[in-house]
Parts: structure tokens; C-alpha cells; sequence
């Protein structure tokens, strides 16, 4: 049986969704939704990341504060202290320098430029 609704067993992405799920890394939506054919924000990426570090036993001590930022207040609670954590680490930084924009979608770009960050800096 498939643990999240939107994911069939014979899709080439479901032995990692079901890896990262049971590892806490990736939860979805809730009510058994995943969503994978969703654009990722900003904040899901560093949400994603910054428990991946955890997993992996890399500290996830380092914060910043982003209430900087004049859309702090649009920042979710669980992705506060992943977003102020990637800030602080490098992997992140303001979309402008007064905006984080964590409800953004994540442009391929910005992905592969955070993701280099991550393997070259943190794991």
C-alpha cells in the first residue's frame, strides 16, 4: 500500500519519496498527499535540505534572523528556523535585499545553485 495517496508504487520517484518520508525529511501536504508534480518553494527547499543536514548528523545550530526581511511575516512556522539555518549557512540569500520571498517557487537555477552550496559547504 502506498503510504502517501498521490504516489503509485510503479512511479520512478516512489522508492525515494517513501526513503524520505519514513526519514522525516519529506512529509507532504498531509491527509496523504505529496504533490509531486508540484513546483517546490523556496522555503519547501530549504525545509528539505535542513533536515536532510539533520539526518546526515551535520548541525543545524546556525541561524540568522530574518526578520530583515519585510516579508518575514510570510515565512511558515515549520520552515522558519530550515529558511533562517540556510541563510546563515550561505545556501540562501534574499531574493532582493529586502524581500526572502519563501512562498516563491524555487527556479531551477536557484535550486542547482543551492544544491552545489549544499554539497560543496555542508555535507
Amino acid at each position: 500500500m502506498t503510504p502517501i495517496g498521490d504516489v503509485a508504487a510503479g512511479d520512478w520517484y516512489y522508492e525515494a519519496i517513501v526513503w524520505a518520508d519514513g526519514a522525516d525529511i519529506v512529509s507532504g501536504y498531509g491527509g496523504g498527499s505529496f504533490g509531486p508534480g508540484d513546483s517546490i518553494t523556496r522555503e519547501q527547499l530549504a525545509a528539505i535540505l535542513y533536515r536532510y543536514a539533520a539526518a546526515k548528523g551535520v548541525s543545524v545550530a546556525e541561524h540568522t534572523d530574518l526578520t530583515v526581511y519585510d516579508d518575514y511575516d510570510s515565512i511558515s512556522p515549520y520552515a522558519l528556523d530550515a529558511l533562517s539555518w540556510a541563510c546563515a549557512e550561505g545556501l540562501m540569500t534574499g531574493r532582493t535585499g529586502s524581500t526572502i520571498d519563501p512562498q516563491g517557487t524555487a527556479t531551477r537555477a536557484e535550486a542547482a545553485a543551492i544544491f552545489m552550496r549544499f554539497d560543496e559547504n555542508i555535507i
